[in-house]
């Protein structure tokens, strides 16, 4: 009997048999249930079965051993197929469980998660854990085989010819489509351009294809794209991705007590770590990063904080990479009545979607926004029942004002941040802002923002496209160092060449955010420090400026009580 045979049969006899040895009244090991590292096989179901043996006798931690755990039997889908969602392990209703990996000698997760890329545009998750609390996964490596995205070193411009020699390790696949496709310094270790392409879905962009040239050995590829000749020259590195978009490799919705340390994604499709509607949030030395010679990590936002409430903190953070879009997304969601259905009873909705949002808690406070996006009104809610299509029944305890109308925002506080910290991070080469922060009641601080399009933008968004809430209140940067924010950027942004932005997408200019500091800190090579744009209530002093063009933009209308000194 050869290894992988013999290997195969033990796995189902451990699924079969229960396992005792090696499980305690305190952990579980996946190896028990036949989840073997570095054999190649897929180890779905071993590690499901795992944690549900963990879940049926109560025990809190499911122990992962050095190596590398494999998750490659569910296909990709073609993109006719839909966006939909799917992981190999789908965990629901989960309470007090830890996943823990292993270390190296160093502290890096010595625990690795692959998931095999068939190179279909929509590939599934690794994770998903819906509703629960006390959650926390530690000392993971994440990766993609073959990655998600593919890079090479411009060796001819003919044209609007290009060729390149694919790198080392990336995948070399005839007629890959140049999807979220951009420039990078190879000696700089820094990109250049971002969004010369974006993909199937852009009205004004040219998808092209790389195609196979000469000897394969060579490695050689080629298109033709006038835009990329454009900003690229001999020598350059050019990476493009797979597709812009799929489901999260790791997602985690509805959890109270949600806790993420140690965590390494080297590769990752969609939006590589998503939290959706969990309260009180931490995650410590969470990083996204290309290692070796890899210049992407990630097509979308690397991490994603939507809709969620309590305290969030997220403590030495690593992004670097993550060319197409945002590398941390914090925001809510606006939603609208629907109907006034008394004096104290209006059923809501999203307007955008018929999806059904988790049902707000009765006791929490919703407010609603004038028509200038100011709060106008805030009252408690009394009950909250499902309605037909994502309508949300909503009962208050306070009389709904007669001004509301059908696009009246109207505002969870339960799905904002109580609270929200960043510290001791790293945001840096993304493909627009380092993060993107519509919070209230937030610090960001001894952090580094280098090479994005810009730092940080604060401000919510009310378009036809996305309703994200909020306008940020009570916002403070301190100590944190801002370099070289001034990246190109082509399908569906402009050049920033801006640290920080406070600005709201599609506003009237009134001021929106309120009470904003930013003090202590360091700009180097920034076009201009801070725009400032609806905004009352801003303050600008300490910092210091070297090669910088101009400390403050500030718009003639939408603001007020602007200052270049500490506050009283």
């Amino acid at each position: 009997m050869n290894n992988k045979l013999f290997t195969t049969c033990l796995r189902l006899l451990l699924l079969v048999i229960i396992p005792l040895m090696g499980c305690t009244e305190n952990a579980v090991y996946v190896s028990d249930f036949g989840a073997i590292t570095d054999d190649g096989l897929d180890d779905t179901e071993a590690i499901n079965a795992a944690i549900d043996y963990a879940g049926e006798k109560g025990i809190k931690t499911v122990i992962f051993d050095k190596g590398t755990y494999d998750f490659n039997k569910l296909p990709g889908r073609d993109t006719s197929e839909g966006r939909r969602a799917w992981y190999y392990i789908n965990l629901t209703d989960i309470h007090n469980m830890e996943l823990l990996g292993a270390v190296d000698e160093e502290g890096i997760p010595a625990t690795k998660w692959i998931i095999n890329n068939d190179l279909k545009e929509l590939q599934p998750g690794i994770l998903k854990i819906e509703a629960g609390s006390d959650v926390s996964m530690k000392n993971f490596t994440v990766d993609m085989v073959p990655f998600y995205n593919s890079a090479g070193e411009v060796v001819k411009i003919d044209g609007d010819e290009v060729t390149v020699k694919i790198l080392d390790g990336h995948p070399y696949h005839d007629g890959q489509p140049a999807f979220v496709m951009g420039t990078y310094d190879l000696e700089a270790g820094k990109v250049k351009t971002v969004r010369i392409t974006w993909d199937h879905e852009a009205p004004h962009t040219e998808v092209p294809t790389w195609n196979r040239t000469g000897d394969p050995s060579a490695r050689l590829m080629n298109t033709s794209c006038k835009a990329l000749t454009e900003y690229c020259n001999t020598g350059d590195g050019v990476f493009w991705f797979q597709s812009n978009y799929t489901a999260g490799l790791l997602l985690f919705s509805g959890i109270k007590d949600l806790w993420l340390e140690n965590i390494h994604i080297w590769n990752g499709h969609g939006f590589p770590l998503k939290s959706n509607f969990n309260y009180n949030v931490t995650y410590k030395k969470v990083m996204l990063y290309p290692p070796g010679n890899r210049i992407a990590t990630a097509c979308r936002d690397g991490f994603k904080l939507l809709c969620n409430g309590g305290r969030v903190v997220m403590d030495s953070i690593y992004i670097d990479g993550c060319l197409g879009d945002d590398g941390q997304n914090i925001h809510g969601l606006w939603l609208t009545p629907q109907e006034v259905r008394g004096s104290h009873e209006m059923a809501v909705h999203y307007p955008i979607s018929k999806r059904p949002f988790p049902l707000l808690t009765p006791g929490h406070k919703v407010r609603l926004l004038d028509d200038n996006q100011l709060t106008a009104w805030e009252s408690t809610i009394i009950t909250c029942e499902r309605g037909e299509e994502g309508r949300q029944i909503l009962s208050f305890e306070d009389a709904i004002p007669d001004w509301v109308h059908d696009s009246t925002p109207v505002e969870a506080q339960e799905w904002l941040p109580e609270t929200m910290l960043v510290k001791n991070s790293v945001f840096r080469n993304t493909g627009r802002y380092g993060i993107i922060m519509k919070a209230s009641n937030a610090i960001v601080e001894n952090s580094l923002f280098e090479n994005n399009v810009a730092g940080i933008r604060i401000g919510g968004e009310w378009h036809p496209l996305w309703l994200e809430s909020t306008h940020s209140e009570n916002f403070e940067i301190r100590n944190c160092n801002f370099r070289s924010n001034d990246l190109d950027i082509l399908y569906g942004g402009i050049k920033r060449d801006k640290a920080i932005i406070i600005h709201s997408h599609s506003m009237p200019p009134v001021e929106l955010m309120q009470d904003i500091r930013i003090h202590h800190n360091t700009f180097e090579n920034e076009g201009i420090c801070v725009d400032v744009t609806q905004c009352n209530g801003f303050w600008f002093w300490e910092n210091e400026l070297i090669n910088c063009g101009q400390d403050l933009e500030i718009a003639e209308k939408g603001t007020s009580n602007i200052f270049r000194n500490a506050p009283e």
